[in-house]
């Protein structure tokens, strides 16, 4: 186990600066998830604390000691690839013990090694089988097996679960999970599926364009996006464009499209009378209602389509902005029929309107 803490990390590509200037700290044993969309910097971040890419400038302090100029093979980091990078000629066995007999380590400590770690990851019985003969899942679990065998300081998993099916992936988020808490292993995820992140981390890191947006625990950043960029990235559809007024009651009511939505004033921050504003809220906290109060608005179903868990409703002529309610029953409603959606003052998110804002 050991800290990692990023001072000042940049790396440039040419013009293009793809980390900047990132700080970051983790602590001993936790589980960090970097997450984002295609080129927003998490990848390169992950490669430049491997030592595969050589930081613009900043420092990388393992346990306080700066590791820039020590090569990959003895940054004590282990790499789990988005490929797996198995080798198809060796059995699992052999795949997993690579690392080891690079180090040359005797026979016996070896396979006693291979043997915990295989159990570990639940591979028992499997190690004279090829990769070509496992299934995705296993093949998953031995490239794991490979990254942690030799002990590492840190772990770096990119992208791990990009290539299974839904199901498989779900059961790799527990086992991932499950072998990083028992071993204590302080670990770094790059993914860029935001139930991913909040489902493994301790932390969640929100990037975009080679800058951290936010950083927080999975509830802070599921819940509590700090800006409607990160609220977006993060599953959120409705965003409604609206005028503050003065505070009522420790409320912030926003006048929207005709209509005035009622937002608790705590966290409101410098958002004063007249500021434009943007209104966000998880669709799955939008409810029916049935009598007319406050925080309940009238609107026509445009589109409703059932997903098992859950039906999602398209509605108009709430506000200026179609609305995108996610209800746990099966309501049966059709387009054209109007229904009543409250919104809880407690759950919606409310941010003062930037001129980068224009998109939400």
């Amino acid at each position: 186990m050991a800290t990692l803490e990023l001072q000042h990390l940049t790396k440039k590509f040419g013009d293009f600066t793809a980390v900047d200037d990132m700080n970051l700290s983790v602590a001993e044993g936790e589980m960090i998830a970097l997450l984002g969309g295609s080129g927003c910097g998490k990848t390169t971040t992950l490669r430049m604390i491997a030592g595969f890419t050589e930081p613009f400038s900043g420092a990388i302090l393992v346990d306080g000691k700066d590791v820039r100029k020590i090569p990959p093979y003895r940054r004590n980091v282990g790499i789990f690839f988005q490929n797996y990078a198995l080798f198809p000629h060796m059995t699992v066995y052999e795949n997993v013990a690579f690392g080891l007999k690079l180090q040359k380590l005797p026979k016996d400590e070896i396979r006693q090694r291979v043997e915990e770690i295989l159990s570990l990851v639940k591979l028992v019985g499997l190690d004279r089988r090829y990769p070509r003969e496992l299934s995705g899942g296993q093949q998953q679990r031995v490239a794991l097996a490979r990254a942690l065998v030799t002990r590492p300081a840190i772990l770096l998993l990119d992208e791990p679960l990009s290539n299974l099916d839904a199901k498989l992936r779900v059961e790799m988020q527990v086992e991932i999970k499950r072998i990083q808490k028992e071993l204590g292993i302080t670990t770094i995820i790059v993914t860029h599926d935001h139930e991913e992140a909040v489902s493994l981390a301790d932390r969640v890191i929100v990037m975009n364009a080679g800058r951290i947006q936010q950083i927080g625990t999975p509830q802070e950043i599921f819940d509590r996006p700090v800006s409607p960029f990160v609220a977006d990235f993060m599953g959120f559809s409705t965003f409604i464009h609206g005028t503050a007024g003065a505070v009522q009651n420790g409320l912030l009511p926003v006048t929207c499209g005709g209509e005035t939505l009622y937002v608790r004033a705590d966290g409101t921050g410098d958002i004063a009378p007249g500021d434009a504003c943007v209104l966000t809220i998880r669709s799955e906290n939008i409810a029916l209602a049935e009598a007319e109060e406050q925080n309940v608005v009238s609107g026509q179903v445009r589109a409703a389509t059932y997903k098992g868990h859950t039906t999602r409703l398209e509605v108009t002529g709430c506000f200026d902005e179609t609305v995108y309610p996610a209800l746990s029953e099966y309501t049966g409603r059709g387009d054209g029929e109007t229904v009543r959606l409250y919104f809880p003052p407690e759950r919606i998110c409310v941010y003062k309107k930037t001129s980068d804002m224009e998109d939400q």
